[in-house]
């Protein structure tokens, strides 16, 4: 029987960051797919590592599988990661091209960190090994890997939004970025649309043939495969935080802290994609409609500290209090807000305990990729109740067609669907939360993990 091939992973971010004294797990989807996998069937994960923990090799995580570094100084960092990937790729991909400031961006940061990373995945992998960069910030190693590697099998996969054609095309590296992507077999995004938001890049800005059908690129020698690939949460892990004892007592002394009051949730990173100041608005129309709701709901809303030192990010947070205080000065009465606003990281199994104290989840990104908080609040609802309020510009939108969807620019339709969901009776509640159940665990992380690298490894 033939031995399976070593997976290598190359991403920015890798498996462990470094806390104080000890590594720790990062967080996220991907960390939770591959590195299960990687343990099983060996392999290697690339990733950066910054200048300030250059000299900490004698101290590595403890992990079945090997870890190579892409060694990036600050100045490299500033330009690659905060300059081009952050500042430009990330609003563009997201379709928010106002924040952009091309003529500025220092695009040879970015080549340069590329070059980095396809230089050290050259010399961690060998010519049969399936090679699986990870997203926007590495967008030109697939190219990059190709002139060193001919007939090696390379993925890539794209965990944010593709635009249209019109809006990719503001960038002046478009046909760099597309020949850098075109170095892959396999490119993978999360649904539908995305992969023909791309091959209509692909279409509009090169020469290559596209087949819409088959979902390919022609090159001279190869056929890039493009394919939805959706991801989604580790289910069963999950599923198992959200029956622990500890999750329960957390989520019912919640419930006893808001004294019967109904909780609509939001958990969300700071950032300008997420609809944060949208949904403060809805709500707070909601209440100016009809006052007596403050006395029977609250709204938490979790927001994860991110990028603080980009001027943008500082001025949404700003905003954001601002509009907190409107709803609570407003609304407030002695001993009773109607907005409890928490900005700071919550444990996991904390978080969950939210999840469940939540009669309603309100996800309403302006765009997302997939957003896995979506697929987190269904998995944590044990009684087959509650209701999802769901962005329909999320790429989850395409696959949890249960929920009560969206659109986050609507102040009043945000409005309108939170009343709908307090409204709604607890058989049609059950009856939507479990086909929501069935799509979510459909989309396992695992099962895409699987499914693609059997898309790599077979063509």
């Amino acid at each position: 029987m033939a031995r399976a091939r070593k997976i290598v992973v190359v991403s920015n971010r890798g498996p462990y960051r470094r806390e104080r004294r000890q590594w720790v797990r990062s967080a996220g989807g991907l960390v939770a797919a591959l590195h299960p996998m990687l343990s099983s069937r060996g392999g290697c994960w690339i990733s950066a590592k910054h200048a300030q923990n250059f000299g900490t090799v004698e101290d590595e995580p403890d992990v079945a599988y090997e870890l190579a570094d892409v060694r990036i100084s600050p100045k490299l960092q500033e330009g690659f990661y905060m300059g081009v990937s952050n500042a430009i790729i990330w609003p563009l991909l997201h379709s928010f091209p106002a924040t952009m400031h091309v003529a500025d961006a220092p695009w040879d940061k970015y080549v340069t960190a590329n070059e980095k990373f396809a230089e050290v995945t050259a010399a961690n992998s060998k010519p049969n090994d399936l090679i699986w960069v990870q997203d926007y910030h590495l967008m030109l190693v697939p190219g990059m890997l190709r002139e060193k590697r001919r007939r090696a099998r390379i993925g890539w996969f794209c965990h944010v939004p593709w635009p249209p054609w019109s809006l990719f095309g503001i960038l002046p590296w478009r046909e760099q970025i597309l020949e850098g992507l075109l170095g892959s077999d396999v490119i993978g995004f999360h649904t539908r649309e995305y992969v023909d938001h791309f091959l209509d890049c692909v279409d509009r800005y090169t020469d290559y043939p596209v087949d819409r059908v088959r979902g390919t690129v022609r090159l001279k020698r190869r056929t890039v495969r493009v394919m939805p690939a959706p991801i989604g949460c580790s289910v069963e892990r999950l599923s198992e935080l959200s029956a622990a004892d500890d999750v329960a007592e957390e989520c019912a002394a919640i419930k006893a802290d808001l004294a019967g009051r109904r909780v609509l949730l939001g958990v969300d990173r700071l950032d300008y994609t997420k609809g944060i100041p949208e949904r403060i608005r809805a709500f707070k129309r909601l209440l100016d409609a009809d006052p007596a709701l403050r006395e029977e709901v609250v709204f938490l809303q979790i927001m994860v500290p991110s990028r603080t030192d980009v001027a943008a990010y500082a001025e949404l947070k700003e905003q954001i209090d601002q509009l907190v205080g409107e709803v609570n000065g407003r609304h407030g009465t002695t001993g009773r807000v109607p907005m409890q606003y928490f900005y700071r990281n919550f444990g996991q199994r904390s978080l969950f305990a939210h999840y469940q104290a939540a009669d309603v989840a309100v996800v309403t990104p302006l765009r997302d990729g997939m957003n896995l908080v979506a697929h987190e609040y269904v998995i944590s609802r044990v009684k087959g109740d509650g209701v999802l309020v769901l962005s329909e510009f999320a790429g989850a939108a395409a696959f949890l067609d249960d929920a009560v969807q969206v659109n986050p620019y609507d102040i009043d339709g945000i409005a309108d669907a939170i009343q709908r969901s307090l409204d709604m009776p607890m058989r049609e509640q059950k009856r939507r939360m479990k086909k929501l159940q069935s799509e979510v665990q459909a989309l396992d992380v695992h099962r895409w993990a699987d499914d693609y690298l059997k898309a790599l490894e077979h063509g």
